[in-house]
């Protein structure tokens, strides 16, 4: 079991060695697939850890556990900056189509009456 939670930690060090370098969008895709790949890995490890625990797994444990919350921080993050390229993409559409089309949106009734009655 220790050998299981010492390659816990050493997958979620890797995670956090990749979340660490500035990505731009290729290099993110690339590392969102391998943390991807690395949370499976973690997850058919924790399978393997079950209690009771002795003080050496408990240290590795708590270890973990902060590492974790290390990880979840940067992956918000992560998270974060793609919602913001998104916005920044449709931004980015929406303000081409309007150059496109400037009088798209403009009333065409300005300056002219309408006689409803017929």
């Amino acid at each position: 079991m220790i050998d299981s939670l010492n390659k816990y930690i050493d997958k979620t060090k890797i995670m956090l060695q990749l979340l660490a370098k500035p990505l731009n969008n290729e290099q993110r895709e690339n590392a969102i697939n391998r943390i991807t790949q690395l949370i499976d890995d973690r997850e058919a490890l924790t399978k393997d850890i079950k209690p009771p625990f002795s003080s050496e797994e408990q240290e590795l444990g708590k270890q973990a556990i902060e590492l974790d919350q290390q990880l979840n921080h940067e992956l918000t993050k992560v998270f974060q900056h793609i919602k913001k390229d998104m916005r920044n993409a449709k931004k980015q559409s929406r303000s081409n189509h309007s150059y496109l089309n400037p009088y798209k949106n403009v009333a065409s009734f300005d300056g002219r009456f309408l006689d409803s009655k017929k």
